[in-house]
C-alpha cells in the first residue's frame, strides 16, 4: 500500500526522507575523514557494532 498511513504527519514523526537527510551526509563526512586518516576498517567495524546494538535495543 503506497503512501503514509497518516492523513497528516504527526509532530515529531521521523520518516525515511527526514532520516536519510540526516544520516547520509553525516555518515559520508565521517567516512571521508576515516579514509583520510587511514582508519577505514576501524570505522566500518564501529559502525557495524553500533548497528547491532541499535537493532538489539529496538528488539
Amino acid at each position: 500500500m503506497p503512501g503514509s498511513p497518516y492523513i497528516e504527519t504527526p509532530q515529531g514523526l521521523m520518516t525515511w526522507p527526514k532520516l536519510l537527510r540526516l544520516v547520509i551526509p553525516t555518515f559520508s563526512v565521517f567516512l571521508a575523514v576515516a579514509i583520510w586518516q587511514g582508519v577505514f576498517v576501524e570505522f566500518i567495524v564501529l559502525a557495524i557494532i553500533i548497528a547491532f546494538i541499535i537493532a538489539f535495543v529496538r528488539k
